[in-house]
């Protein structure tokens, strides 16, 4: 499972990570989101009980996976060190 292999690789072997979806229309959005961007994935951690849910209102991909572990993993990063990271270990 691809979870399994990034909490692996991400040293967070210890977590309980549970994908949940989400309706599209259960999401709000600014007015200025271009129509192509109207998705929602996101992880909500518990660090206490190392219990974490990912949402989303699609199917989930790689990238989105480690993208919300690296979260997880690294919680002081901003969204750009995410995203940088992300893109690195997928290269």
């Amino acid at each position: 499972m691809m979870i399994e292999k990034w909490k692996t690789i991400l040293a967070l072997e210890e977590w309980t990570i549970t994908t949940e979806a989400i309706e599209r229309k259960s999401v709000v959005y600014e007015g200025g989101v271009p129509a192509w961007d109207r998705y929602f994935v996101g992880i909500q951690p518990n660090h206490d009980t190392k219990i974490a849910v990912i949402y989303h209102d699609r199917d989930l991909t790689e990238e989105d996976v480690v993208h919300e572990l690296l979260h997880v993993a690294n919680p002081d990063w901003t969204e750009e060190q995410v995203n940088t990271q992300t893109d690195i270990l997928l290269m």
